[in-house]
């Protein structure tokens, strides 16, 4: 039972694999299904999912706009998981709350950790680290810090039973080996802020307070492509103009700062 408990839990990780010494890209929370869409158990310090405001408890409705609601654990799994340093937007709720927040998936590797392994961890982090990186069978694994400890799925914040095989660490490549991390970090209210149109003359969008905005364009390779900036918007909604003549069609994620307050939202170009 102990170890269907752990297969259970490590394969509810976003994107995680189904045994440890793999690698996937994700942003770094363990989940499980719920109707609603997947519940987050636990945010694993150092990942992407920790410069957000989500945490333990809330729930993801949504990624990239669609709805996670009747979906099984892998199908979910599916929608969070992807390419390395590309965003992606989750929609979620929390304390009653709607939020939505814009981040970059990471690389993540899970790998078994031995009950010494453990111990030098939580007596010195630095040392492990050194120590586990030698250890990686190929060169592509030496650019990953270890950023967490798991037990049978769960964080491990103070280590009593050092003996115990069912250690799985978290491993995380380097913010500056996978390029520059997303712009959008905060999360608001999806009512805040509200995209309305995207062509390629204009970006509509509306505010319900008065002040500057800055609209940044990424494209599906998180690369900046357009920055516009109003600092007069209005109440209500506001237009930009822009000339996207030379832009590629596609599918493209715009976000937009109001007073420090940022939404993000993929929109198509045609």
């Amino acid at each position: 039972m102990k170890s269907i408990v752990k297969v259970s839990l490590l394969a509810a990780m976003m994107a995680a694999p189904l045994m440890a010494d793999e690698s996937f890209g994700g942003i770094g929370i363990t989940i499980y299904q719920i109707r609603e869409g997947v519940k987050v158990a636990e945010v694993i310090p150092g990942t992407p999912a920790a410069e957000t405001k989500l945490q333990a408890g809330d729930v993801i409705t949504a990624v990239d706009g669609v709805s996670l609601q009747g979906l099984n654990i892998e199908q979910s799994k599916e929608k969070l998981r992807g390419q390395v340093n590309k965003p992606l937007e989750i929609t979620f709720t929390s304390e009653g709350e709607s939020y939505t927040a814009v981040l970059r998936r990471a690389q993540i590797t899970v790998k078994d950790l031995e009950g010494a392994a453990v111990k030098n961890w939580y007596g010195d982090k630095a040392e492990l680290n050194a120590q586990e990186l030698e250890t990686f069978a190929s060169a592509s694994q030496n650019d990953k810090q270890l950023v967490a400890v798991l037990k049978n799925g769960s964080l491990v914040k103070a280590e009593n039973n050092a003996a115990s095989a069912d250690y799985n660490g978290i491993y995380v490549e380097k913010a500056n080996e996978f390029g520059p991390k997303a712009q959008v970090k905060n999360v608001v209210r999806n009512s805040g802020i509200e995209l309305r149109g995207f062509t390629r003359k204009a970006v509509s969008y509306s505010v319900k307070t008065p002040g500057k905005t800055i609209v940044t364009i990424m494209n599906a390779d998180g690369e900046q492509v357009a920055r516009l900036v109003n600092d007069r918007a209005l109440v209500g909604v506001n237009s930009i103009a822009w000339d996207a003549t030379e832009i590629p069609s596609g599918r493209y994620m715009v976000s937009i700062d109001h007073e420090g307050s940022v939404s993000g939202k993929f929109a198509v170009l045609k």
